[in-house]
């Protein structure tokens, strides 16, 4: 791929400092004073080189209110966030690429950072972060500024995910695991868009009961709910058709209702896991030949 900074256009010339000295210069005073308080500051201006993902304050003030005095007030939680937007050496745009995991300093849990570079629109994010302004160079190390704050992703493969929240996926497991899909999904990376129990209680019972019998047919629906890669919601583009693992695509529209895949929803965006990401959707994605006529189950 060519050089990130090169499809962004957004490198912008800032005197050289330390890390800490450049984040002030670039107008990142949360973040500035965030890693001072997390006693972090004499590591990021002294030690390195460090390549940090750093946080605008447009985006600290988007984090829900509790959630910023929670960090404040724990400051062993607020230090590994932190830590997880940094990662050793200098890594430059040119050496991002797609689908490319790099160890944060929050190593102890195998916290990592996933790099995405979105094929329509070229958008590039950072665990769903979009970045905004690459290559900011600093004396021991560089910056690439984020809109939006990076949380430890937790260690669960999708299917983890999906067990652990059966309040709201409990068909949705029922379905995976009478396709044998588990271990097809502990695989990837892979982008799901994970339909909710009150959307497959849209679908009416008799044709739910015949689906859950016909493993083929079941089969068939479940993977065209997954996409190859993983692609945060930053990087979806409206229009934009992506290939599903059934072979099917289906078609992104983002307007003034949010997102839809289709004819579904997207209630909630961006739910990381450790092989991609999902989306909860309010509705069942059918494949087109399932509208085909009765008797296709």
């Amino acid at each position: 791929m060519k050089t990130l900074c090169f499809v962004l256009g957004l490198v912008a010339a800032v005197s050289a400092g330390n890390i800490v000295e450049l984040a002030t210069q670039l107008g990142a005073k949360t973040l500035v004073k965030l890693v001072t308080d997390a006693g972090l500051a004499d590591t990021l201006a002294t030690g390195g080189p460090f390549t940090v993902f750093g946080p605008t304050d447009e985006a600290f003030n988007k984090l829900p209110r509790e959630i910023l005095e929670r960090l404040m007030r724990d400051k062993t939680l607020l230090a590994d966030v932190l830590k997880y937007h940094v990662i050793s050496g200098k890594v430059y745009s040119s050496q991002l690429s797609n689908e490319l995991t790099a160890p944060s300093l929050l190593t102890d849990n195998g916290e990592a950072v996933k790099i995405r570079i979105n094929i329509y629109g070229q958008k590039v994010t950072a665990d769903g972060s979009p970045v905004v302004l690459v290559d900011q160079n600093a004396t021991n190390g560089v910056i690439h500024v984020v809109n939006r704050v990076m949380f430890p992703i937790p260690l669960r493969n999708i299917p983890t995910e999906i067990t652990q929240e059966q309040r709201r996926f409990s068909t949705l497991l029922t379905a995976v695991t009478k396709a044998n899909l588990v271990k097809t999904l502990e695989g990837g990376p892979f982008t799901l868009f994970a339909p909710t129990n009150e959307a497959f209680a849209k679908v009416p019972a008799a044709t739910l009961q015949k689906l859950l019998a016909n493993v083929t047919a079941l089969t068939d629906v479940l993977t065209y709910h997954v996409v190859s890669g993983t692609v945060f919601s930053a990087g979806l583009s409206d229009g934009e058709m992506p290939k599903t693992v059934e072979g099917k695509t289906v078609t992104v529209k983002i307007g003034s209702n949010g997102v839809m895949i289709n004819d579904a929803r997207v209630e909630e965006a961006d739910l990381a896991v450790t092989n991609g990401v999902i989306h909860v959707i309010d509705t069942v994605l059918l494949p087109p030949a399932f509208n085909a006529g009765p008797g296709i189950y």
